[in-house]
């Protein structure tokens, strides 16, 4: 333990990584096309079989059959039915990792408040920064609210976002496995300076991290 804070190796556990939000994007993605070449399908199908041709008149059974004409929409719903719940059930399993971070000592929480337009974030030892600097390999806590009006906090590159409220705090979590810079930014429309509201996630090595941590200023 280091400046009142632990920091440990990569742990064995699913983070809400790009790995996990990319899967989740692609299941949407396939079954999304999925359902749309069966609607498709089945809309050409009954243009072309029931199309108009010029007669004056229906004969019996043409309007026997067009009264069984419900079962082609009754299907596309079925199925449009369990793709919806396909997803709905993905996208439950994955919010709980996505919102819980794990329950361990040997983490950093930051605190993320968004402000008109620009993000600050709060260290255990006080220290304030206007870049989120946090070190490699360790579990990452965001606790996000808003000191104005609504934003959205966002890290592209990790997949993660989450409102920034007045108020309120929504937790989200990243494990940077990679020393490097990746950008932040609100993705709220809150206010004429929304477009320059961005910065910088710094993942830096832990031994980097910690000369900076126990260092006075930004």
């Amino acid at each position: 333990m280091q400046g009142g804070i632990f920091l440990s190796p990569a742990l064995n556990q699913i983070a809400p990584s790009e790995e996990l939000w990319s899967s989740v994007y692609w299941y949407y993605w396939v079954l999304g096309v999925a359902a749309a070449v069966v609607t498709f399908a089945m809309m050409f199908y009954l243009i072309i079989k029931y199309r108009a041709k010029g007669e004056t008149s229906i004969p019996v059974e043409k309007q026997k059959e067009s009264r069984e004409t419900w079962r082609g929409p009754i299907i596309v719903f079925v199925i449009m039915g369990i793709v919806l719940t396909v997803v709905a059930i993905q996208t439950i399993n994955a919010l709980p990792i996505y919102q819980n971070p794990p329950s361990i000592s040997n983490k950093l929480d930051v605190m993320v408040t968004g402000h008109q337009f620009f993000f600050s974030f709060a260290y255990p030892n006080n220290k304030t920064s206007l870049q989120l600097v946090v070190p490699v390999g360790t579990v990452i806590v965001l606790n996000v609210t808003s000191a104005d009006v609504y934003h959205q906090f966002g890290i592209p590159s990790f997949r993660v976002k989450t409102d920034a409220i007045p108020g309120r705090y929504n937790v989200v979590w990243v494990e940077p496995e990679q020393i490097g810079n990746y950008t932040i930014q609100c993705f709220e429309l809150c206010g004429v300076g929304h477009a320059t509201m961005r910065t910088t996630l710094v993942v830096l090595s832990q031994q980097s991290f910690m000369r900076w941590y126990n260092t006075t200023g930004a």
